[in-house]
């Protein structure tokens, strides 16, 4: 009896033996699934690419810049994180907002405006970054090379012919000779295409009569000391001025002067009439440079591109003002603002 006693009671120590291991190996294969999902759940985060967007201002050329390449790239990137941060105009916060991109080890800088690309190229070496709405971005000093970029920046140019823009607008008004623009003091961009409406000026026999801006409380007194004296203003791609178009168009309209513009977002504030870029494809095209970029292309192999659409477009409220509605060279074809 003793015997059997010890052969049962060895029997239960087993299975109870072999319980607990059950019960402990259970919960070390639960333990072990829950760090390998963790695992898996961290190492997806750290494969997640992260784009900081930098807007120089706010106008509506930069704004349709921005937001058109935020849908472009989340339809191409749609796991991408993006962090946006906007200058509100102060060219002094632009290194901070940089520096930030740079500690949040960002994938991809898009910056938005010559100056905002300009801090981001003094920032970082290392970041790929593409802008847009960069007039010249060779004297600019972002690239050298415009087909291969030699460092880690490229981008879309909002160039647009001011010859061009002139030569339609004196098709509209004949009798044009002397023609204002305002340009920042402070944009490298701004100076070059001032150059070049000097040099179209004179070749189309026209006199050009510039006043130069440090911020925007300088705008209604740089316009008074030239709206009684030209017979067009022309508003080139300067930020500044940009944010400023409806003050300029509402002083242009008390003084009946007719005022062309390189964009629609001035014209959609006041100014008379633009034949120039689209910045909602400019922001397209950044956005597939960037996804471009961020699968692994090498900066050098995607050269900068120039905006090849553009628009017509006429502020009806405007024409109305400067009794234009009938002109006909300048409503045909023409897209209309109120």
């Amino acid at each position: 009896m003793k015997i059997k006693k010890i052969v049962v009671l060895l029997v239960l120590s087993m299975l109870f033996v072999s319980c607990s291991n059950g019960k402990i190996d259970n919960k070390n294969l639960e333990n072990r699934q829950t760090k390998e999902e963790e695992l898996k759940e961290s190492n997806t985060n750290s494969d997640k690419k992260k784009i900081g967007i930098i807007q120089l201002a706010d106008h509506i050329a930069l704004e349709r810049s921005r937001t058109s390449f935020e849908k472009e790239i989340k339809k191409l990137e749609p796991d991408t994180e993006i962090i946006t941060k906007n200058a509100n105009g102060d060219l002094t916060v632009v290194p901070s907002i940089i520096q930030n991109f740079v500690d949040e080890d960002v994938d991809l800088i898009y910056a938005v405006a010559t100056p905002a690309a300009q801090g981001a190229k003094n920032g970082t070496k290392d970041i790929p970054i593409i802008f847009s709405a960069v007039t010249d971005p060779i004297s600019s000093d972002l690239v050298k090379n415009i087909e291969e970029p030699e460092a880690n920046v490229t981008g879309v140019s909002d160039y647009f012919s001011i010859k061009a823009q002139l030569e339609e607008a004196i098709e509209v008004f004949p009798e044009t000779k002397n023609v204002g623009v305002l340009f920042s003091t402070n944009e490298a961009n701004s100076k070059f295409q001032l150059e070049e409406l000097k040099k179209a000026s004179q070749e189309l026999g026209l006199e050009v009569m510039e006043v130069g801006i440090n911020n925007i409380n300088d705008v209604s007194t740089a316009m008074k000391s030239i709206e009684t004296k030209i017979d067009l203003f022309i508003g080139i791609q300067d930020n500044t001025v940009s944010s400023s178009s409806s003050i300029i168009a509402e002083t242009l309209k008390n003084s009946k002067v007719p005022s062309i513009a390189s964009e629609q977002g001035p014209v959609e504030n006041g100014i008379l009439m633009s034949t120039g870029v689209d910045y909602e494809n400019l922001g397209k095209k950044a956005a597939q440079m960037a996804s471009d970029a961020l699968n692994g292309k090498k900066i050098k192999e995607i050269p900068v591109e120039y905006s090849t659409d553009v628009k017509k477009i006429v502020n009806k409220n405007t024409a109305k003002s400067l009794n234009l509605l009938d002109n006909k060279k300048l409503m045909d074809n023409a897209d209309l603002a109120e």
